[in-house]
């Protein structure tokens, strides 16, 4: 008996250890997986606080500029292209050589023209000294008087088609079209060059009728060109009361000021900003604008100070460093500005306002 209380005690005392060993085990392993205590600040950022303000409401309307001066190259004669001296996009001056045709029975009707004009004016010649010394009589006079008009009117309709054998630039400009090569046979009538100014030019768009009475009377207006990445000033010069009875839309002609001193061409793409009147509208600086997976947006700041990624909708730029928002955004929320690298959607941030 006594050995048996002694096995037992033993047993209890090993049970005692093992259970003793294992709790704490178990307890190093729950303290292990316990997180650790954040005790982190938050991070400061820049905010800019969302309100309306009262700007100017712009009408964007797109369209092509137009050269004043556009003039159409015609053949007057029938013949062959003898001289190509020119090339589309070239730039040629007022009385520059351009082509040449080749007409022999054009120069073979003005030596006959002028054959028949020599002698009819010796004939006159004569006859008026005769008809002073009253050789002749009145009717003969007149006659040869006839006859040396005639001849003379021959003459200048021969010169005038010799002259269309050489074809020279009316005005300085860009040969713009160039329909013709050399020995092309060329008839009367067909055109043959478009040559355009760049230094009067006019940009014309379409704006629907309802906008009529307020861009009638507008005077000063920007024009912008993406493709030269340029804005340039325009007046309005008139608005035409016409409406398109399928787009619903009146003629807007625009005057380009100082076209010659721009980078402006006939007919570039360009956008027209008319000045319609005032909006209350949310803006804020482009340097909150972001893009995520493709979508824009912005970083906005609840109450508690947890950011969150919110998608807004642009309308358009105002004085160059602001976004108009029309649809994402209400007063009241705060936007971030700077610091996009320290922060993702669910931080922590504390914010500063300019």
């Amino acid at each position: 008996m006594k050995k048996k209380k002694k096995i037992n005690v033993k047993i209890y005392a090993v049970l005692a250890v093992f259970f003793t060993i294992l709790t704490l085990s178990l307890s190093g392993c729950a303290k292990k997986k316990e997180p650790p205590i954040n005790a982190g600040s938050k991070i400061n950022v820049k905010a800019f606080k969302i309100k309306y303000y009262v700007i100017p409401d712009y009408l964007e309307s797109p369209g092509n500029t137009y050269s004043l001066n556009n003039t159409a190259i015609s053949a007057h004669i029938m013949g062959y292209i003898v001289l190509e001296n020119v090339h589309q996009g070239q730039a040629v001056s007022k009385g520059q050589l351009l082509l040449k045709i080749s007409a022999p029975e054009i120069g073979s009707k003005y030596y006959a023209a002028k054959a028949g004009f020599v002698n009819a004016k010796k004939t006159y010649d004569r006859i008026k000294r005769l008809y002073k010394e009253n050789s002749v009589s009145k009717q003969m006079y007149d006659n040869t008087l006839m006859q040396y008009n005639v001849a003379k009117a021959n003459l200048n309709e021969a010169e005038n088609y010799l002259n269309y054998k050489t074809i020279y630039s009316p005005i300085n400009g860009i040969i713009t079209k160039k329909s013709v090569s050399m020995g092309d046979l060329v008839a009367p009538g067909q055109m043959l060059l478009m040559i355009q100014s760049p230094k009067n030019l006019e940009f014309k768009t379409s704006v629907n009728v309802k906008y009529f009475n307020k861009i009638k009377n507008s005077k000063g207006l920007k024009l912008n060109f993406s493709s030269i990445n340029k804005s340039v000033n325009g007046k309005v010069i008139t608005v035409v009361r016409s409406a398109n009875p399928y787009s619903h839309s009146v003629l807007v002609r625009i005057a380009v000021n100082n076209s010659e001193k721009s980078e402006l061409m006939p007919g570039m793409y360009g956008i027209a900003k008319f000045k319609i009147g005032k909006i209350k509208a949310v803006i804020i600086p482009k340097t909150a604008i972001v893009r995520r997976l493709g979508i824009t947006g912005v970083y906005a700041v609840d109450k508690t100070g947890e950011v969150m990624f919110q998608p807004v909708k642009k309308r358009g730029v105002y004085k160059k460093h602001f976004i108009i928002i029309s649809n994402g955004l209400k007063p009241g929320m705060s936007v971030i500005i700077n610091g996009f690298d320290k922060i993702k959607t669910g931080s922590r941030v504390s914010l500063s306002f300019n």
